[in-house]
């Protein structure tokens, strides 16, 4: 509890979760992770991008880890959906590809935030929290400069119509 008012006590705020991941020991996994802390909440799990969708449309939670490459729906498109459905939501993408493509196409998509699979668990944690902040986040060897300086050689490779 974090305080109170005229006797009443109020409660510290808990941060939704949802996870979406086509691997069920990636979601095990995460979800205890997560779930071990005192303030997230996991409140729904999806296997795959369309029932993730559908999910997150049902349930609105604070924030969305969601897994990158999916056989049904990629997560770039969920993102991209979830984003104009619901923009309050946060984006957590999770990824096995450190690939300065893929973390842009995240961005642009409306991730917050992107982790990588092969990072320690505390990366996630405070990929979480920084989306929830407001802020980007980026698993190492990742980084903000890294992913713009990727962009700037990409918009400076095209032609001109």
């Amino acid at each position: 509890m974090i305080g109170s008012i005229s006797g009443k006590k109020l409660e510290k705020a808990m941060t939704t979760v949802m996870l979406v991941d086509d691997h069920r020991l990636v979601r095990d996994s995460v979800r205890t992770l997560l779930g071990s802390e005192p303030d997230f909440k996991i409140v729904g799990e999806a296997d795959g991008g369309i029932e993730g969708l559908s999910l997150a449309r049902r349930l609105q939670p604070d924030v969305l880890v969601l897994d990158l490459l999916m056989e049904d729906m990629n997560g770039i498109e969920v993102a991209r959906r979830v984003r104009k459905e619901s923009p309050e939501t946060c984006i957590v993408m999770l990824s096995m590809y450190g690939n300065p493509a893929y973390a842009l196409e995240a961005l642009l998509a409306g991730a917050r935030a992107y982790v990588l699979k092969e990072s320690a668990p505390k990366c996630l944690v405070h990929g979480v929290r920084e989306a929830m902040a407001g802020r980007s986040y980026f698993s190492p060897p990742l980084s903000q400069t890294a992913i713009e300086a990727y962009r700037e050689m990409l918009d400076n490779t095209e032609t001109p119509q």
